[in-house]
Order: C-alpha cells, then structure tokens, then sequence
C-alpha cells in the first residue's frame, strides 16, 4: 500500500491492543462516591474548625474588649459619685486602682502598661488587661481569659462536636443508601466485564428488572434485548462461518487433488513442471490464508504452544515470491542477525511476513527489498514509492488506498488490515517509517 503527496515526510505507526472489558476502571463508581463524601466530611471539618477559631478571635479581642470597657465606664460614673466606690471583684476579673496621692498596690507588671487592651506575658496564665486612665488615676481590669476559653470549650466546641457527629452519621447513612442505589450499576458492569464474548454461553443479567429504579430497570430491559439480539447474530455468523469454509474448501481441495495428478504425469516438460510447482504453492498458500480468515471469523486462538522459526517461515516466503520479484526487477536480501523463534500459528506467521513481502515488492521496481531478521523483530524495507504521513497513518486500514498504490499495483487494501489485524491477536506491534520517493520500512516486533 503506497500513495503519494506534495511532500515527503517519515512517518510511524503502531498498533496497540485495547479491550475496555479486560482492564478495571482506574476508578469506579465506589471510590468516586466514597472520595465525594471524605471530600465534603474534609470541608465539614475544616469549616467547623475555622469557625472556632474566629469564634475564639471574637470573644478574645470584640467581646472581652467590650465587656471591659463598659465595665471600666461604669466604675468612673461610680468613682464620681463616690471615691470609696468598691472595686471591680469577680470570679474571673480582678481590679487594681492606682491613685496619684496615695501609694500604689498596683503589680510591677502592670504599672508598666500604657492605657489600652492587650494581654499581659508576665502574669501567671498571661491574662486579658484593659488599662482605663481619668483625672491622673489608673484602672488596671485583669480577665482571667484561661477560664473563659474553658467556657468557649465547653459551650461551643462540645455542642459543635456534636453537631459534627451527626453530621457524620448522616452523610454516612446517604453514602450506604448510595451505594445500595449504584449497586445494580455495578453487578451490571461486573457481569459485562467477566463474561467472554468468545465463548458459547449466553450473557445473564444478575438484575432483575422489578427490583430496581425505573433508569435502572431500562437499561436491563436493554441489555436484555441486546443479549437476545447478539446470540442471534453469533448464531447467523456461526452458520455463514461454517457453510463458506465449507464451499471454499471444496474447490481447493479438488485444485490440489488435481494438480498433486497433474505433477506426477511423465509428459510434461520441465518448464510445465514448474507452472504446476507454483500453483500447487500458491494454492497451498490460498489454503493458508483461508484458515487464518476462518480463524478470525471464528475468534480462535491464534497462539501454538510450540516454538516455530522465523527464519524458516521467512526464507520460504521469499522463495515463493521470487519469481514475482524477479518480474518487477527487485532483488530480495535476507539479513539473518539471529535465530528467531515465535509461539504463533505457523500459518499465522506465513500470512504476516508473506502480505509484508509482496507489499514490498508490488510498490518496488527495479529496487531492493531488505529483510532482517533478530531476535525479538523482523524489519522488511524497500526502496519503493514510499507513503504520506496521511498514508502512513491509515496504511493498516482496511480498503484504504492511496492514489498512487491504486495506479502502482492491483489489490484491494486488506494485505496489511490483516497484517494488523494478526498481530494484534498476537499482541506484538507493528511500526511504520516511510519517506515519498525514498522506501517504506515495516518492522515486527514479536515480544
């Protein structure tokens, strides 16, 4: 398959193996709903504790500030009024007045503080003090805050906490109720994810449509008539399978049958004998490719058990397709840097390296086709036409052709989507890099 472009430009190809059913989701409907409820337990929490925080930031430095000022104000109206006014006594505040004619029983620390709220580091518990100054006297309000961070415990934080638990429990009870919801989904997608399409057996749904909501029951009444509608369809194709492998093993046993009396007929001259060796080749080789379809058509294992050789596989692929090379004056060169071995079908192998060849040859003329052989790989190169970038993308899709590989050689464009189409069942890559006007290399990789 060739075509060519304006430009010329390498390009690289590989085909890779992918079935959605034989790999878990890296993240299921479980972990996804489980993260969405740790996620908003997460914010809860984090919330909860900021709100503490600036609640804690309120009673401190707005609350505190505010009760002891007014509690200072309220002292001056009554000092006024009359100078043996009492101080302020409480369980959590204590006063010191310090007077300009009388001696001072005011605390070092606290002499050394200008008018104003702060907290005080060199008392005991490092307690809240506002300094209130009139007429040259000073009122020294000590808040033991050590006690009232024990009522914002108490009050606060242990209702909030419980406020929190049943926030839990019930963000809890949703994620279970949730779960019960999604697990149709699930034995769903694990019913579908464990059955082999390959075998004989029927698809069961594990759900039953009167035990699930109305979404759910829909999609289970479709899959229903899905599975239904599939096992006809395998069954259709089972039929058309058996019945053509039949009518086309018919003639080409007969055509071998024939030949195989026709080579041992003593009248026929040597160039006669060689006419009917290469039909009797290419009718093997027809035989070949009619089971490798058969065995896609039927999804069989196209892996052995036993080793083959490569280099044996490669060698008679070349000799039967000399002559062809010799037709379009191309010379074939075997590169054998190792012995190579494979666990595929032996007629698998022949398909894969034979459309390879004859790809390299038909775009070929007057050139070389190069076929190296190592340990874990086989590259075929050629100095043919060579493809586009656009070509070289779409070379292993079935029926394309590019213009210039319909004007160069006949065919149809399956060669190389059965190329592909083999390895993949083998699980190797193939690789493509093509220059216009320059070559096409193909290279197999076989691990």
């Amino acid at each position: 398959m060739r075509s060519d472009g304006p430009t010329a430009a390498p390009a690289e190809r590989e085909n890779s193996i992918s079935n959605p059913l034989s790999h878990r989701a890296k993240q299921g409907l479980r972990s996804k709903l489980f993260r969405v409820y740790a996620l908003q337990v997460l914010l809860i929490s984090v919330a909860a504790l900021i709100g503490v925080f600036i609640t804690y930031l309120i009673v401190e430095d707005v609350l505190t500030r505010e009760a002891l000022e007014k509690e200072a104000e309220h002292f001056w109206q009554r000092y006024a009024e009359n100078p043996n006014h009492p101080l302020p006594d409480t369980a959590n505040m204590t006063a010191h007045l310090q007077e300009p004619t009388l001696s001072s029983t005011v605390p070092a620390e606290l002499q050394t503080l200008n008018p104003g709220f702060g907290r005080v580091a060199g008392l005991p518990d490092q307690p809240l003090v506002l300094v209130s100054e009139q007429n040259s006297a000073r009122l020294y309000l000590v808040f033991a805050q050590a006690e009232v961070s024990e009522l914002v415990f108490y009050f606060g934080l242990a209702p909030l906490a419980a406020v929190l638990l049943t926030v839990y429990m019930l963000l809890f009870l949703s994620y279970r109720l949730s779960q019960q919801a999604i697990s149709p989904m699930l034995n769903l997608a694990r019913a579908l994810e464990q059955f082999d399409f390959r075998s004989t057996d029927r698809l069961t749904i594990p759900v039953q449509p009167d035990d699930v909501d109305n979404e759910t029951r829909l999609m289970v009444e479709a899959l229903r008539e899905f599975s239904q509608r599939l096992d006809q369809f395998i069954e259709r194709e089972r039929t058309f399978t058996r019945n053509a492998g039949h009518e086309l093993r018919t003639p080409i046993a007969v055509i071998k049958g024939s030949l195989e009396l026709l080579s041992q007929s003593a009248s026929l001259s040597k160039r006669e004998n060689n006419a009917v060796a290469r039909l009797q080749r290419v009718v093997g080789e027809m035989e070949t490719v009619l089971e490798a379809l058969l065995m896609l058509a039927r999804e069989e294992n196209v892996r052995s058990d036993s080793s083959v050789s490569v280099n044996q596989v490669v060698a008679e692929e070349i000799e039967l397709l000399s002559e062809l090379a010799e037709q379009q004056g191309n010379k074939v060169i075997l590169e054998e840097v190792a012995e190579a071995t494979c666990y595929a079908r032996a007629s698998v192998l022949t398909i894969i390296m034979g459309n390879l060849l004859r790809n390299a040859i038909n775009f070929t003329d007057n050139g070389t086709v190069t076929v190296r052989i190592t340990d874990d790989c086989v590259t075929v190169s050629d100095t043919g036409i060579g493809m586009s970038l656009e070509d070289a993308e779409n070379a292993l899709t079935a029926f394309y052709r590019g213009a210039a590989a319909a004007n160069t050689a006949p065919g149809q464009g399956l060669g190389l989507a059965l190329v592909r189409r083999l390895t993949q069942q083998l699980q190797w890559r193939v690789a493509i890099d093509s220059e216009l006007s320059k070559g096409t290399t193909f290279t197999v990789w076989m691990r």
